[in-house]
This record gives structure tokens, C-alpha cells and sequence, in this order.
């Protein structure tokens, strides 16, 4: 689905914990997808706890270009609240699109009040690629796509820690 790769990057002063990005000249970027001109950032910041990983947070953005600002559908996780006053599920996805209400005007949701934040559980990177490719018309590179993902799934839940 993409020629990119994913770089697994130290975090200055925390020995423990990384950053995996796609980055082009030291820059964390969104990377292009096969079969549309939609691009997908990746930002996932992860520990390593004994023998094992756990995700710190991910920042995933469907975005029509490499501007920040065009994202269409946006999956976000924090292990723990950013900060004292976040009110919303620590799992969740926001899309940017309008509300159209006949006896009203439109309004977009990404302006409050309808900048929503959609309760989910975490939300594996595999399951993001699989809603591109099944919903948004990118094309996968290998034809087992299905079957690859559905692995890295099983092996996802059996390893994943709470919360």
C-alpha cells in the first residue's frame, strides 16, 4: 500500500521509550498510498516495559496532502491523560466532515461544538490500513493483505497490555 517506511526513533532523555514515524529530512511526514493521491501520518510513541512494549500514544491522520490541516479522518490514544482537565476517552477517532441538518445550516464538525471525539478502543495501526484499502480505495501491494493483517491482529491481542 505504500513504498514508505516506518523509522523507529529514540526519544532524547527517555531511555526507555521511542517514536516510530515515517521522517524525511528529520521530519516526522505523512507518506503517500498506493491507488489515491490521500496521504497517512503515522506517529506512535512506545516503551519498552521488561521483556515487552506497551504504546504510549498514536497519532494517526487520513489527510488529503502532507498539510497537517487536511486530515479527513484522525485515530488518536494517550495511555494517560495529557492533562488533569481531559475529559475524553483516552481511545478515540475524530472525522473532519459536515453535520447537515435540514431545518438548520450546516456546521462543520470540526469547530466547536462539533469537534467530536468518538469513543473507541485502541485502535491497532493494522486496523487503519485495513479501513484504507476497504473504504478509501488504496491498493494493497500483496494480495494476502487480508490474511497478514488478520495475524498481526491475533498476535496484537494476545500480546497487548491494559489498558
Amino acid at each position: 500500500m505504500t513504498d514508505a517506511r516506518l523509522s523507529l526513533l529514540p526519544i532524547p532523555g527517555r531511555a526507555t521509550q521511542y517514536n516510530l514515524a515515517c521522517v524525511e529530512n528529520g521530519q516526522r511526514v505523512p507518506f503517500a498510498l498506493h491507488g489515491v493521491t490521500e496521504r497517512l501520518f503515522v506517529a506512535q510513541s512506545i516503551e519498552v516495559v521488561g521483556s515487552h512494549c506497551q504504546t504510549v500514544s498514536y497519532s494517526y491522520r487520513y489527510q488529503f496532502g502532507d498539510d497537517k490541516a487536511s486530515w479527513l479522518l484522525r485515530w488518536e490514544y494517550f495511555r494517560e491523560r495529557p492533562r488533569p482537565d481531559y475529559e475524553y476517552r483516552l481511545a478515540h477517532v475524530h472525522a473532519n466532515a459536515e453535520f447537515v441538518d435540514p431545518g438548520r445550516a450546516a456546521a462543520r464538525l470540526d469547530k466547536p461544538p462539533w469537534h467530536l471525539h468518538i469513543p473507541t478502543a485502541r485502535v491497532p495501526l493494522e486496523l487503519v490500513l485495513w479501513h484504507v484499502i476497504a473504504e478509501w480505495g488504496v491498493t494493497s501491494k500483496r494480495a494476502d493483505w487480508r490474511d497478514l493483517f488478520t495475524e498481526s491482529l491475533e498476535g496484537f491481542e494476545r500480546r497487548r497490555t491494559a489498558p
